[in-house]
């Protein structure tokens, strides 16, 4: 059986340097699929670098839990603070938006990537895996077919990463969501990768990955990037942005894809096939 994998790097769009990066691990490196926020003030801007990169493969991240909302804040209060941006809080996405709001705000990241990229997206993830809260997962996934996107993400209870001992409480609830949340993605008849890499990575667990790849198609979720003021301002999530570049766009990690046999693909080719 083949071994395939979508090397996919989240988060398109944080910034303009986050998405140079992306492209320079696509161009140089082993990345075939972005995700693409939208809801950015320069989201256009970072959408007119695509055309550099005609073999990516380009989903959308939607978003909850970081900037301003698509529709103005007005038209959906229950998803933003008193400051008009998202609230990146758990709790909040569980008990306090408006599922229908929700579903308003993705339809208009839906309608603003096709208005800046120029075609649907190849699939659907989320920014800070939001759509893997049930609730949330059903409404993605009604979208995707409802506007003919093909894939989505599935991350399944075994995708996660073995925890600390003291992130097991968090682990069990994180587990009983993903076992709810699968289930109604794996319903809808979308196509999706068999399993995930999601954990934190260095060059030799990369190289390691990449040699023992299973049967059937992996996807491995990455954060390349540079490191701008904007991306500072926006996320915790700094140096192993440039070192997941370094790590990704490395000739061993390159030559060890190739001596390995596994095909590299994107979430279109796999709809393709469908």
């Amino acid at each position: 059986m083949r071994r395939r994998l979508i090397v996919n790097a989240d988060d398109f769009g944080l910034s303009p340097a986050v998405s140079e990066g992306i492209l320079k691990a696509h161009r140089e490196g082993i990345v075939t699929s972005t995700t693409f926020m939208v809801n950015w003030p320069w989201s256009r801007e970072c959408a007119a670098l695509l055309s550099g990169a005609p073999r990516l493969g380009v989903g959308l991240h939607l978003n909850l839990t970081a900037g301003p909302p698509v529709l103005p804040p007005a038209a959906v209060p229950s998803l933003v603070g008193r400051d008009g941006r998202f609230v990146k809080s758990l709790w909040h996405l569980r008990y306090r938006v408006r599922p229908e709001e929700v579903r308003r705000e993705w339809e208009a990241q839906i309608r603003r990537f096709v208005e800046y990229v120029g075609r649907l997206p190849t699939h659907l993830d989320s920014h800070h895996h939001v759509h893997a809260l049930p609730h949330l997962a059903a409404i993605a996934a009604d979208l995707a077919v409802r506007y003919g996107i093909p894939a989505i993400r599935i991350l399944r209870p075994g995708d996660l990463p073995r925890p600390g001992i003291l992130d097991w409480p968090r682990h069990w609830l994180y587990r009983r969501y993903l076992g709810a949340s699968s289930q109604v993605l794996a319903r809808s008849g979308l196509r999706s990768p068999d399993r995930l890499w999601l954990a934190d990575f260095d060059r030799p667990r990369l190289l390691g990955w990449i040699r023992q790849a299973p049967p059937g198609v992996t996807e491995l979720v990455c954060h390349p990037g540079y490191v701008d003021a904007t991306l500072r301002r926006l996320s915790g999530r700094i140096a192993p942005r440039q070192q997941e570049l370094d790590d990704l766009t490395a000739p061993e990690v390159r030559q060890a894809v190739a001596e390995a046999g596994v095909e590299l693909c994107h979430y279109g080719d796999l709809a393709e096939e469908g």
